[in-house]
């Protein structure tokens, strides 16, 4: 089923959020599944944990993606972050393919080449009783920017890698075709597929490097995701640590 077809596609000159323009339109109209709000210049962007997104107008890919998952109890909702998550990294593979580099998830939701990041995801998801009404999966992927001003340790682009320009209509339709599949696949309950490709692609993973929780430093090896999204590390003592969003550093 083609859920997030090119038709369903809302396109605004300059918006201060585009996860901010869905819910308006949640709110206010009957939007269908697999919506995409996206702008040419957003002007407030998030990200996770509430950082500042840079994005230059018209340089860049800011959307947000309207979801229905009632079919997805929330204790499982990490499973949506899964699955945009391995879209994204999908598509900006493809357009590196010809580039020696790495693509990965670097947990719960960036995704880096090498290491830098690309681009960062924000879902938001309005949960009612046992159902998760709606899920609005914000996207910022950096396409064409070659100057980032922002305090952001480690921004890079598609442009910056390869010195190409790319079509953003082009990246669009392909992350679509993406979105389509993964989510489709969660439909239908493959979850060893999820796991497998979150999973094999997550950054650091099999690596002994460093990490902090509560001020202390620490080294250890991660080794996956447990089914509630949380990061496990084997530490260099041997110990099985688990780590929900924001009780883990990476040094």
């Amino acid at each position: 089923m083609n859920i997030f077809a090119k038709e369903k596609v809302l396109h605004f000159r300059s918006l201060d959020s585009t996860n901010n323009r869905a819910k308006e339109l949640l709110k206010t109209h009957p939007v269908q599944e697999g919506t995409i709000i996206k702008t040419h210049e957003q002007k407030s962007g998030r990200g996770y944990s509430g950082n500042f997104w840079e994005s230059e107008p018209g340089k860049n890919i800011t959307i947000s993606c309207i979801l229905k998952p009632l079919f997805l109890p929330p204790q499982f909702q990490f499973r949506l972050t899964m699955i945009m998550s391995i879209a994204v990294r999908e598509a900006v593979e493809f357009f590196l393919k010809d580039h020696p580099c790495k693509v990965q998830i670097k947990w719960p939701n960036d995704i880096y080449v090498d290491n830098r990041k690309i681009a960062g995801i924000l879902i938001e998801n309005n949960i009612m009783a046992d159902k998760i009404r709606e899920a609005i999966c914000g996207v910022g992927l950096n396409i064409n920017q070659m100057r980032f001003v922002s305090d952001a340790p480690n921004p890079v682009s598609l442009k910056m890698i390869t010195g190409n320009n790319y079509s953003l209509d082009e990246v669009l339709d392909l992350m679509r075709e993406k979105f389509n599949f993964w989510y489709n696949t969660l439909k239908s309950e493959e979850l060893s597929m999820i796991n497998e490709s979150y999973h094999s692609s997550l950054y650091r993973l099999g690596e002994l490097a460093s990490y902090e929780n509560n001020g202390i430093a620490f080294k250890g090896m991660i080794t996956g995701t447990d089914p509630y999204g949380r990061l496990l590390i084997t530490d260099t003592g041997n110990r099985h640590l688990s780590f929900d969003f924001k009780e883990v550093v990476f040094l």
